[in-house]
């Protein structure tokens, strides 16, 4: 179990580690190219959403790797999880059903890992 807990910690710390990033860097513009529902945010709320990203996508493996503080690998997953709730809930008032499909699939993964870390695998 720990072995694909660790599987879906990278893919999913990847995932918003990438997703984060662009948030980040990238002018709105460039952004709302790539994710239509950029344009529902301000530049400074985009930026927040993707420093809150990168700060979970870096809590789901550094606190593992490092075997500090591993308690942080489960607040991250809930953390990126309440992130992931929001966005379904953004998706789903856009009707974007696809883009809702692939939250709710993370949402998933993100509470697999909280609870996988937290009840049975430390």
């Amino acid at each position: 179990m720990n072995v694909a807990l660790w599987i879906i910690q990278i893919i999913v710390a990847a995932l918003f580690l990438t997703s984060g990033s662009l948030k980040l860097v990238l002018p709105k513009d460039n952004l709302i190219k790539v994710f239509e529902w950029i344009e529902d945010f301000t530049e400074p709320k985009l930026r927040l959403i993707g420093a809150f990203e990168v700060l979970g996508g870096l809590g789901l493996f550094l606190p593992g790797v490092y075997s500090t503080l591993e308690i942080l690998i489960p607040i991250a997953a809930i953390g990126l999880t309440i992130i992931m709730v929001l966005a379904s809930f953004l998706h789903y008032r856009r009707d974007e059903k696809s883009n809702l499909i692939v939250n709710i699939v993370i949402l998933l993964l993100l509470l697999l890992i909280a609870g996988g870390r937290l009840f049975f695998v430390r």
